[in-house]
């Protein structure tokens, strides 16, 4: 079937999703999805056993939160992972800086790890869907070292940090989550031609349930009717930047 919804930002590999997604992907065949890895176990589970689901579109990273907790050698190992087998990922995700509650040391290691797999996937020519956490003006200072194609996912800047990402041809999604967040100025400024809408699923919900792609229509038809214009051509427009982005 032919894809009509993208959700640029999930993780159907959380083990939230074990017992469900055989039901689960069914109902998602018009939707392309980026099943994002956060770490080492994610991204051999979303490479290996997910590899069947052919509208779940492998992409494997390190969130910065395990670069902080987790071992040397295990973030070493994970970046090995993801050096040795970064040609069968649709995309890098999710890889970025959080640096809410982080020391010094931690904020250095996730800087030092992160610019080594903008590195990689600009070599590899490697979108990368980006998070950012308490670190918006520390991530808009480094993209412009490298041109490596970005969207950063659940978009948490001001109006000030939106206008530094278009100027560095970054992408900007919004999430499921903003028809909780209110952050409606911001979205009826926003420019269709650098848009994305997610998921992030299982989490940031719109409602009490645990989230799922199939929300997407959901954080569409909020967008749209804010900017006054028909869910059918928002929905269009996102499709549109996704061939752009990944296939142009």
């Amino acid at each position: 079937m032919e894809t009509k919804y993208v959700d640029i930002h999930a993780h159907l590999a959380d083990k939230v999703f074990d017992k469900e997604i055989a039901a689960l992907a069914p109902k998602l065949s018009d939707y392309a999805i980026l099943n994002s890895g956060e770490n080492p176990e994610e991204n051999a589970k979303i490479l290996s056993q997910y590899g069947h689901y052919t509208n779940l579109l492998p992409c494997i990273g390190l969130h910065p939160n395990f670069i902080s907790s987790a071992s040397r050698q295990e973030v070493n190992e994970g970046m090995d992972f993801i050096a040795n087998n970064i040609a069968a990922s649709f995309a890098v995700s999710e890889i970025g800086l959080d640096y809410r509650g982080k020391d010094e040391e931690q904020k250095r290691l996730q800087m030092v790890k992160f610019s080594e797999l903008l590195e990689l996937a600009e070599l590899k020519n490697k979108v990368c869907i980006i998070h950012s956490r308490k670190a918006m003006n520390e991530l808009l200072e480094i993209l412009p070292s490298f041109e490596t194609k970005v969207i950063i996912h659940n978009f948490e800047g001001n109006q000030a940090h939106y206008q530094k990402a278009i100027a560095v041809n970054a992408y900007i999604s919004i999430s499921t989550g903003f028809i909780k967040f209110k952050r409606d100025s911001l979205l009826k400024k926003l420019n269709l031609d650098r848009l994305f809408v997610e998921t992030d699923s299982p989490v940031l919900s719109p409602d009490d349930n645990i989230n799922t792609p199939l929300n997407i229509p959901k954080i569409l038809k909020y967008i749209a009717d804010l900017r006054g214009m028909g869910e059918e051509d928002l929905r269009e427009r996102i499709l549109l930047n996704f061939q752009k982005l990944f296939y142009g």
